[in-house]
């Protein structure tokens, strides 16, 4: 049985930039800490979860088109990264090359849709552990039936880049009391205001919960309104619109074609980097957690 892991590259460096101070810097005095953080963390999941494979999946768009026509406040809100954060993004990439790790990207899509293909193509029985940050890809989890398909299993970070919990679909079932089959429709019920998601006005993870449980669909939550509370029921209905728009927001997307980039590992150019970026004890703690 293979088992492979699936690192949502872009959220976990984003993560290690808070995670660690920036006072790790290079000889140059430019703030390497994110980098340090995501390739100790690479090294720790590796030596703890043995994998078949490694895969570092990346964002190629953060703000894909599709989402912003469906609903154009899809992450509006978000603030501007750190200007000594996008440079790390680059030399992560350029270690991962040295090393020859598979990166992967989906043209313009986020890592979440990458990630959603890379489980929707996998073989039968295949085992696949996503790590992140995104509380959106809890829609991937699975635990396989017998009748083909993956299990999915998602590390989520719980503080910062070390602390992470697992959830299968129990695990989803008891922290959020739906289905991982129905996360898609409890988190657009429930929105997220971190990706600039509203939600349904005063629906919360309770309601939510409530309606998902009692209804089969969407559909049938807005089509059955004059049975909700008043007040509810006007909510539902007010947000007919939102509630089409976000079914072209929400779900993971698990169709869209995949870039790998896997180069043959260059040692020599490891040491560089490592001089280069101070990154000495990082890289020799992943050139140990690969065996070599």
């Amino acid at each position: 049985m293979s088992h492979r892991l699936l690192l949502d590259t872009s959220s976990l460096t984003y993560r290690a930039y808070f995670a660690l101070p920036t006072s790790i810097k290079d000889p140059n005095g430019t703030p390497v800490n994110a980098v340090r953080g995501y390739l100790d963390m690479t090294s720790r999941l590796i030596t703890d979860l043995n994998p078949d494979q490694v895969v570092h999946v990346f964002d190629d768009d953060w703000r894909p088109a599709p989402r912003v026509e469906a609903y154009a406040g899809y992450k509006s809100t978000r603030r501007d990264d750190p200007e000594d954060l996008p440079g790390q993004f680059d030399v992560v990439r350029t270690v991962l090359a040295a090393f020859g790790q598979e990166c992967v990207i989906a043209q313009g899509w986020e890592a979440d849709d990458a990630i959603g293909a890379l489980c929707a193509h996998a073989g039968n029985g295949e085992v696949i552990d996503v790590v992140t940050g995104d509380r959106d890809l809890l829609q991937l989890v699975r635990d396989g039936d017998g009748s083909g398909g993956a299990v999915v299993r998602v590390l989520f970070t719980v503080r910062g880049v070390s602390d992470l919990a697992r959830f299968d679909e129990a695990a989803v079932q008891a922290k959020y009391g739906v289905p991982a089959s129905r996360y898609v429709d409890f988190a657009t019920l429930r929105g997220d205001p971190s990706d600039g998601l509203p939600g349904v006005k005063g629906v919360g993870e309770k309601t939510a919960r409530t309606l998902v449980n009692a209804y089969p669909d969407l559909h049938a939550m807005v089509r059955d309104a004059a049975s909700h509370p008043p007040r509810l029921a006007a909510a539902l209905r007010d947000s007919l619109a939102y509630l089409v728009a976000m079914q072209q927001v929400v779900p993971v997307r698990t169709d869209v074609e995949i870039q790998r980039t896997s180069d043959g590992r260059d040692d020599a150019r490891l040491d560089e980097l490592a001089e280069q970026h101070n990154l000495e004890g990082p890289i020799r703690r992943l050139r140990e957690a690969l065996g070599a």
